[in-house]
């Protein structure tokens, strides 16, 4: 093979991202978790998929040179290729199986586990057989790679040991948690879209192992962290101690002490509930930060429109995650009474714009017209959370999008005033496929979605409307839900504000402002004498700094601890330094502290801004009671970081990019 010039008929870029964030899976449970039976064998199911991914790109560079690779090589790399799947497909039953048993206590994983164990066995005899007869494919030097009489059979393994686990997860719908099944079709959504746009769409792009390691990522931080276990144990304990509370019928001495147990097992159930809250806010927020950046970074340096198009769909996959994510948490916020609403005066006419301005592409590429009705009666300015609002209100506008295929979706905005208060009232009007009487309480329960088979197609996970719905309460509010099967359906929002200018907000219609797009800006403006300090302990997310803000050519330092920054901050003078909340050893607000107490310190009045994944409710204002100058959440988005550099840098040093001139 000397002189021959290897070819390569696949693009294995994105194979190469699934393998490296697969690796990234195996090493945080290793590190970061203690091992549990179940938490071994998904362990080992990420083992499989990490050489599954490796064997499929070395089996694609055997089909491209198969007329000068050695044959038994080729035969041998897609034996391989194929019992990894199977064993990936095996260890995910195996994980399933384990989780029903740890719930029934039954013990009898091994009898769940030999339908599984036969299907390995009976894929490695035919496999065995096809090396020698090549029924199923063939190498050969003459023909190259090729299809055997059988090849569609060998497709029936991995889709049997599939269809086994979903019998699995059926089984365990009376054990599983709805959180845990949910995961599970989360995760299955993914897979087989990765397959299905491989095998029908971009057939010479690997992409497969890429959303393998997507809904891997999903599973392992919502299913299996330590904070996630405990509060299932904890949750079973406490609907043990409500049944038997329930059943004590003598109001006595035992009554007194298991009610004292009940409320000692609801104060460790919210304490594991919130622990677990804050440890979902960071652990998941943190590699999606990452995720969605270097995809930001593909995006806009690939020239390959292909490429660029996988790049766009991982970006909008990552921010419905990140969506899925911020809607379980906010759930959460209310359940333990911890949302917190921030009323501030807001002007009526951009609460309504914006809302408009966000839901209106999606209307137009499905064709559907849109219509603005506005009271021109309607106070100009309110006082109430906006932010919340906005997301009730787009949560309505969505849902109607989603199902209505023709026709029309209407917004109406009126407004009841009372002394200096008012009910602000927004109806959402749409021409869809309405919703049958016996089902519109089934929209407001979480995770429920009316008709299951007829909205299979359908994008959601059933909780944006129950949100929605206990985001009104809370308000002193409440939504209401009129449908006609067949005919369309009218969402109706109240919300009770208090009044900050009277003035009618006058006549108001649709623009063309705030257009949503995921083509955010970036290279707004360059500082070459500015300099910065990052502090994070993960390497990455330091990495994907730097590449955000590479145009701006800022000169950039960079600390994995608190006590690196020190060091740092002691001898050189920085514009603004940018600090991670949870390190090790050493946090972000100790840093802070110590940084501040440093003698003759360069960088007294440098500003410090947090730049963390801890997105709960209320840290913004908690960090600037404790000093930092501002603060930005993870994911951080380019255009965003680029314009809270700008607005802390000497004006001197920032040479600001035209408007015409910045990219998209």
């Amino acid at each position: 093979m000397s002189g021959t010039k290897l070819l390569m008929d696949y693009n294995i870029d994105l194979d190469l991202v699934g393998a490296f964030l697969l690796a990234f899976i195996y090493t945080v449970m290793k590190v970061r978790y203690s091992e549990t039976s179940e938490n071994q064998k998904y362990r080992r199911f990420i083992v499989c998929s990490f050489l599954t991914a490796v064997f499929d790109m070395l089996n694609a560079l055997c089909i491209s040179n198969a007329s000068t690779f050695p044959i038994i090589v080729c035969k041998i790399n897609y034996f391989i290729y194929y019992m990894c799947q199977i064993m990936m497909a095996y260890y995910i039953c195996s994980y399933i199986a384990s989780l029903i048993d740890l719930r029934t206590g039954n013990h009898d994983y091994k009898s769940k586990m030999i339908p599984s164990k036969i299907l390995v066995f009976v894929a490695g005899i035919t496999m065995s057989f096809n090396l020698f007869y090549g029924f199923f494919n063939d190498f050969d030097h003459q023909n190259g790679y090729t299809h055997g009489p059988f090849f569609f059979i060998m497709f029936a393994m991995p889709v049997c040991m599939t269809l086994y686990s979903l019998v699995l997860v059926a089984l365990g719908n009376l054990v599983l948690s709805i959180l845990e099944i949910h995961i599970m079709v989360f995760f299955y959504s993914f897979v087989i879209g990765g397959v299905a746009l491989r095998s029908f769409i971009l057939v010479n792009y690997m992409l497969d192992e890429l959303f393998v390691a997507f809904g891997a990522l999903g599973v392992l931080f919502l299913l299996e962290t330590p904070d996630y276990r405990k509060l299932m144990e904890t949750m079973n304990s406490l609907d043990k101690a409500r049944r038997d509370a329930e059943n004590e019928k003598n109001i006595s001495n035992r009554y007194r002490i298991e009610a004292e147990k009940q409320r000692d097992i609801a104060q460790s159930a919210t304490k594991a509930k919130d622990n677990f809250i804050i440890s979902m806010s960071h652990e998941i927020r943190t590699p999606i930060n990452a995720v969605l950046g270097m995809n930001e970074i593909i995006y806009r340096n690939e020239k390959d429109p292909e490429l660029k198009s996988c790049a766009e769909s991982a970006i909008m996959s990552g921010n419905t995650l990140l969506s899925l994510i911020n809607d379980i948490l906010d759930l959460s916020r209310i359940e333990s009474g911890n949302m917190e609403l921030i009323e501030e005066k807001y002007d009526v006419a951009s609460l309504i714009q914006d809302s408009c301005n966000i839901i209106r592409d999606r209307a137009e590429k499905k064709n559907l017209k849109f219509y603005l009705e506005c009271n021109e009666n309607v106070p100009g300015s309110l006082i109430g959370d906006m932010v919340r609002i906005r997301q009730v209100i787009v949560n309505m506008l969505t849902n109607a999008v989603k199902y209505t295929d023709e026709g029309s979706v209407t917004m109406k905005v009126a407004c009841y005033n009372e002394d200096s208060r008012a009910n602000l009232i927004v109806r959402v009007i749409d021409t869809g496929i309405g919703i049958k009487k016996e089902d519109i309480n089934k929209v407001f329960e979480k995770f429920g979605r009316a008709e299951m088979t007829r909205n299979a197609k359908v994008e959601g996970t059933g909780l944006g409307m129950p949100l929605s719905r206990d985001i009104c309460k809370a308000m002193g509010g409440d939504i209401e839900v009129e449908s006609t099967y067949g005919s369309g359906s009218v969402f109706t929002a109240f919300f009770p504000q208090k009044i900050a200018d009277s003035r009618p907000i006058g006549k108001l219609s649709v623009d063309n402002r705030g257009k949503a797009s995921i083509r955010e800006r970036y290279h707004l403006f360059e500082a070459p004498d500015a300099r910065l300090l990052v502090v994070d302990d993960t390497k990455v997310n330091l990495k994907l700094f730097k590449k955000l803000i590479e145009p701006s050519r800022i000169q950039v330092d960079t600390a994995q601890s608190g006590d690196e920054a020190l060091q740092l901050i002691s001898r050189f003078e920085y514009d603004i330094i940018f600090m991670d909340h949870l390190m090790p050893v050493k946090d972000g607000v100790e840093t802070f502290k110590e940084m501040q107490d440093l003698p003759d310190s360069l960088n007294k009045d440098t500003p410090v801004i947090m730049l963390t994944a801890n997105a709960m409710t209320g840290m913004r204002e908690e960090y600037l009671e404790i000093g930092f100058k501002d603060y930005l959440p993870k994911p951080v988005k380019g255009e965003k970081l680029e314009l809270m550099i700008m607005q802390y840098l000497p004006k001197d040093k920032v040479t600001v990019i035209q408007e015409a001139d910045a990219k998209t």
